[in-house]
């Protein structure tokens, strides 16, 4: 009689049940894989030296100081004094404050564009971070996927061997004939390229999952529950999305980077006012021996007239670099909202397929049972049972690629939402990055 195969939720209970006493989370995986990443420590660097040039750009605010010192011989020949041949020793020194009262709103602008620059970047690091995590994602999930596969075709694979066994007694035993040997000596052949194409596919998917955490997984992955509340409506999903999502973020930060860009350019059609506070200390200076001390404050404007077009071409400049930053703003927004409707739409299909899906497994395994007790009392034929194996073996693979695709669709609806990396508790404080990184590589 034949051994029947482990329906296919008896297959994955014993998977699930080895895997949660000592498994690898897909928490733990998306927060090593995201905190290691290069391309996104990459950019968190970059945000600090973004968040460098802020803290520059605020010194216009700031009084400048300088001291000036020089020492050296002096000769003068004019209409009061003449000691050529017999000059000075020239000393001097001097210490000044200089104080920008005016500059055209140039410190103003800069520093609002130095601080949408430095939050763009911001939201670049958190996208970098929220496209790593829904790569790990997926890497995670399709080693599952590819780890249930090559389970289930080696259950195929034995009890094609079960089959192709039995057959081989009753044609040994006079019952059976050659062409039924046959015929179940190829379908075990099929079973074994089945199972060890599934053994590739997996192997396949553990070097992506290595490439995108940086190394194996410590130990069996646990298949993960997704059980965070997504919107009613794709519409509720998009407004999400045009809310949070960080590339869109940053596309608006450029925008805004780029306005006072234009701003700041402008500051060169006024004139500079400077509050300058200086003391002389001087010795021995124009031929003319002791000590010349000079104290001044004074206000001075600078005004230039005419710089060859310099300035009216980079404010023309910067006003296409505006112009241009709201069409990449625009398109982005179109491809935030296209990206959000391919994984809404595959998670609303796949959730309606997987209901004929289950029936269909159903059904076809109690086919399946009724057939093998009927090929047994000579009741169905060989090829009846090895056809409706294979089609309950499709069906299996059916279903478990719908689970996990449906698993996936739901990660990339928040990833498309830009709520990904909080529901991963990855919302830690960019500035404090350098610490979790330097912690990290101790």
């Amino acid at each position: 009689m034949l051994i029947r195969s482990l329906p296919y939720t008896v297959i994955v209970a014993s998977l699930g049940l080895s895997s949660f006493s000592f498994g690898t989370t897909l928490e733990s995986a998306v927060n090593d894989a995201v905190i290691n990443n290069p391309e996104f420590r990459a950019e968190v660097k970059r945000y600090h030296s973004y968040q460098s040039d802020l803290r520059g750009s605020k010194s216009g605010y700031l009084p400048s100081i300088d001291l000036n010192a020089g020492i050296g011989y002096e000769e003068v020949d004019n209409q009061s004094i003449d000691n050529t041949g017999n000059g000075l020793t020239r000393k001097e020194a001097s210490i000044s404050l200089t104080q920008n009262l005016f500059n055209g709103f140039g410190d103003v602008n800069e520093v609002k564009r130095q601080e949408y620059r430095t939050n763009a970047q911001a939201f670049v690091a958190i996208a970098r971070a929220n496209d790593v995590a829904l790569e790990m994602i997926e890497s995670y999930i399709d080693l599952l996927k590819e780890q249930e596969f090559r389970q289930l075709a080696l259950e195929n694979m034995r009890t094609h061997e079960q089959i192709f066994e039995q057959i081989t007694q009753r044609n040994n035993a006079g019952i059976g004939d050659q062409v039924e040997v046959d015929q179940a000596s190829a379908r075990l052949a099929l079973a074994e390229s089945n199972y060890a194409a599934a053994e590739n596919n997996y192997f396949d998917a553990q070097a992506r999952f290595r490439r995108v955490l940086g190394r194996d997984p410590d130990n069996m992955l646990v298949k993960p529950v997704f059980q965070e509340q997504l919107p009613e409506s794709l519409e509720k999903a998009t407004e999400l999305a045009l809310n949070e999502h960080p590339t869109l973020r940053t596309a608006n930060n450029d925008v805004l980077e780029t306005e006072y860009q234009y701003k700041a350019a402008s500051r060169f059609h006024y004139p500079s006012v400077d509050l300058v506070v200086e003391q002389t200390f001087d010795h021995d200076i124009s031929g003319i021996e002791g000590k010349d001390h000079n104290f001044q404050a004074m206000l001075r404007l600078s005004y230039n007239l005419y710089s060859g077009g310099r300035d009216s071409s980079d404010k023309d400049r910067t006003k296409h670099e505006y112009q241009e930053a709201n069409e990449v703003r625009d398109n982005t927004r179109r491809q935030v909202i296209e990206n959000l409707r391919y994984a809404w739409n595959a998670k609303t299909y796949v959730e309606q397929q997987l209901t004929y899906i289950e029936q269909h497994i159903k059904l076809t395994y109690d086919t399946l049972t009724g057939y093998r007790n009927q090929f047994t009392l000579g009741r169905r034929t060989l090829l009846d049972l090895l056809n409706t194996e294979n089609e309950y073996y499709s069906a299996t693979q059916n279903l478990i690629s719908s689970e996990y695709e449906l698993l996936k669709a739901n990660y990339r609806v928040m990833a498309g939402m830009g709520t990904l990396l909080p529901s991963f508790d990855l919302s830690y404080d960019l500035i404090n990055a350098d610490t979790h990184l330097a912690q990290n590589d101790q």
